[in-house]
C-alpha cells in the first residue's frame, strides 16, 4: 500500500513538473473586423472634411474682411487730413481715374497699372495714396485670390507696389471722383480731370459702394497701356463706367468686363466682400448688390443708358458661382 501511494505522488510529481500552464489566446482582429473601422473612419473623415474645409474657407473669408476694413480706416483717415475729399489719382494739379502707360516699377520690369505711373511717384489708383495709413501694402492682397503677389513678369513672391496688380478694385462711377452718364456721347465715362468726391455730402453712406474685391489677370500685358495683349483683364481695380456698360446685363454669358467683379476668381462661398463710404464692410452675393449703390442713386425709373434700373442687380444667382478663371492669379 505504502508502494503503490509512493508510485502515484512520483508520478503526480513528474505530471506538475513537465506539464505546461495553459497560455493565453493571442486573438487579432478579422478581416471583416478592419473592414469594417477603415469604414467607419472613411465615413467620419467624409463628414469632417467638408467641414475643415468650409472653416478655412470662412477664415480666409474673414481675413479678406479684414482688409477691407484696413482700407476703409485708411480712406477716411486720408480724407479726414484732406478737407473730407476721398484719394484723386493722377496729376494733382489735373486728376484722372486711370492714365496710359507703359508702367514699369522700380525694379525697372513691367508690371500692372494699378499702383503708380512709370515715374515711380504718381498715383494710378487711391491705393498708394491710401497706403500711408494701413502701413502694410499686403493688406491689397486677398488671401484666397493672392492677386498682387506676383506677375509674370519674372518668378517670386512680391506686393502690389512691385507688381501694380490689386485684390481690390475702386468705385469710379459714383465715389472717389463724380461720373456724368455721358462724356462726349460716351454713356458712362468720366469727365478729366476728375472732380473731388467729399464723402461728408454721400446721400447715403451705408449704401454707397467705395471698394470691393476684384479678379483679373497679373499679365503687364493684359493692362491697356502696356501693349495689351488683346483683352483688358490686366485692369481690374476701375469699377467704372466701361466695366458697367459692358457687365452683366449684357444678356448671355458674362463677358470679359464680368471677372472684375461678377465672375471673381477666388469668391468667398460665392461672396465678395464689399466695402461702403462710412468705412463699414460686409460680404455679399454679386447678385445682390444693386446698381444704384455704385451710382448712388437709390430711385427704381430707368436711368442707365444701356437699359438698366438703377434698383436692378449687378448679376445673376446663376452666375454667383461662376469664375472668369480658375488659375490662381
Amino acid at each position: 500500500m505504502q508502494r503503490v501511494r509512493k508510485i502515484v505522488n512520483q508520478d503526480m510529481k513528474f505530471d506538475s513538473q513537465t506539464s505546461a500552464p495553459p497560455r493565453p489566446v493571442n486573438r487579432g482582429f478579422t478581416l471583416i473586423e478592419l473592414l469594417v473601422v477603415i469604414a467607419i473612419i472613411a465615413i467620419l473623415a467624409a463628414m469632417l472634411l467638408p467641414a475643415l474645409a468650409r472653416a478655412k474657407e470662412q477664415g480666409l473669408a474673414a481675413s479678406c474682411l479684414s482688409n477691407t476694413h484696413q482700407i476703409g480706416l485708411g480712406m477716411i483717415m486720408y480724407a479726414d487730413d484732406n478737407k473730407q475729399i476721398f484719394p484723386e489719382p493722377g496729376n494733382p494739379a489735373d486728376p484722372a481715374w486711370w492714365t496710359p502707360g507703359p508702367f514699369y516699377n522700380n525694379l525697372g520690369l513691367m508690371c500692372g497699372s494699378e499702383w503708380l505711373l512709370a515715374d515711380h511717384k504718381t498715383p494710378n489708383t487711391p491705393a498708394p495714396m491710401i497706403q500711408p495709413y494701413v502701413k502694410n501694402s499686403l493688406v491689397w492682397v486677398c488671401p484666397k485670390r493672392k492677386r498682387g503677389l506676383t506677375y509674370v513678369t519674372t518668378n517670386g513672391i512680391y506686393d502690389p507696389s512691385i507688381t501694380g496688380f490689386l485684390s481690390y478694385g475702386f468705385n469710379e462711377i459714383g465715389c472717389f471722383c463724380l461720373a456724368s452718364l455721358t462724356n462726349n456721347g460716351l454713356p458712362g465715362y468720366m469727365t478729366v480731370p476728375t472732380p473731388p468726391f467729399k464723402y461728408t455730402l454721400a446721400l447715403r453712406p451705408s449704401q454707397l459702394i467705395a471698394v470691393s474685391e476684384v479678379s483679373g489677370s497679373n499679365d503687364p500685358l493684359d493692362c491697356d497701356g502696356n501693349g495689351n495683349s488683346g483683352n483688358v483683364t490686366g485692369d481690374a481695380a476701375w469699377l467704372d463706367g466701361w466695366w458697367a456698360e459692358n457687365s452683366a446685363p449684357t444678356p448671355g454669358l458674362p463677358t470679359v468686363q464680368d471677372d472684375r467683379l461678377q465672375t471673381a476668381y477666388g469668391k468667398h462661398i460665392n461672396r465678395v466682400n464689399v466695402l461702403y463710404v462710412d468705412g463699414h464692410s460686409a460680404i455679399s452675393l454679386a447678385s445682390q448688390i444693386p446698381w444704384g449703390n455704385f451710382w448712388g442713386v437709390y430711385a427704381p425709373t430707368p436711368a442707365l443708358p444701356w437699359g438698366e434700373k438703377w434698383n436692378g442687380f449687378i448679376s445673376k444667382p446663376a452666375w454667383d458661382s461662376v469664375v472668369w478663371s480658375t488659375v490662381q492669379e
